[in-house]
């Protein structure tokens, strides 16, 4: 090899290297099931495009099996603590999206089982109650079997309308504050499924610095 040829070689091994990492930059990694989200979405709401940040990732485990990684996003993300993230996520006044990708297959009947109980577990018995036929609505959405990397993406506007795509179709808008703020609570409320602080570290302005260093 010349030596032409070798600095040719080496200018494009950094540019490969520099390319790869502005490319990795631009997604974040749940590390238990290494799937990957991307930092920052688009979403078409009327007319206007909104930018959403990525303020977190986990997994959703059932006993020790991994279900799905889940992403939180927000039209902002930066914040001084936990508390005032999740506060802020669960308070209904951003714009935001929860994006789960699922590890395995999972059969419609536990999914819908699964959402009942949450919408069951995060409201008092008079809110379910009163909430039932939007639940009864939102759950015959998931009729289909999730197989292994599909995805249910729940997008949620000020106005507690809720939008469900799953595997790529997009449901009918669901509108109800309470609806949206229970459903945000499967997640993000006092009894979460997941570890819900770490759908939201990615917003504290104490983690920013770290990824900065």
């Amino acid at each position: 090899m010349t030596r032409l040829q070798a600095t040719l070689v080496t200018t494009c091994i950094t540019v490969f290297c520099a390319a790869t990492a502005i490319a990795d930059d631009a997604f974040v990694t749940e590390k238990s099931t290494d799937r990957t989200f991307p930092r920052e979405i688009t979403l078409r709401h009327g007319e206007t495009d909104i930018q959403l940040q990525v303020t977190g990732t986990t997994v959703r485990k059932k006993f020790i099996v991994k279900v799905y990684a889940i992403a939180h996003y927000m039209d902002t993300a930066s914040f001084a603590g936990v508390d005032e993230a999740l506060d802020a996520a669960r308070s209904g006044s951003h714009i935001s999206q929860i994006t789960m990708e699922f590890a395995r297959g999972v059969g419609s009947k536990k999914i819908r089982d699964a959402y009942r109980k949450g919408f069951e577990k995060n409201s008092s018995e008079s809110d379910f109650s009163e909430l039932r036929p939007l639940i009864a609505l939102f759950v015959a959405y998931f009729d289909s079997d999730m197989e292994k990397n599909e995805q249910i993406v729940l997008r949620r506007f000020p106005d507690g309308t809720i939008m469900t795509v799953v595997a790529g179709d997009e449901k009918d808008a669901l509108r109800d504050e309470k609806f949206a703020s229970v459903l945000w609570d499967i997640w993000l409320g006092e009894h979460s499924i997941v570890d819900r602080k770490k759908l939201v570290n990615l917003a504290l302005a104490e983690e920013k610095e770290d990824e900065e260093e």
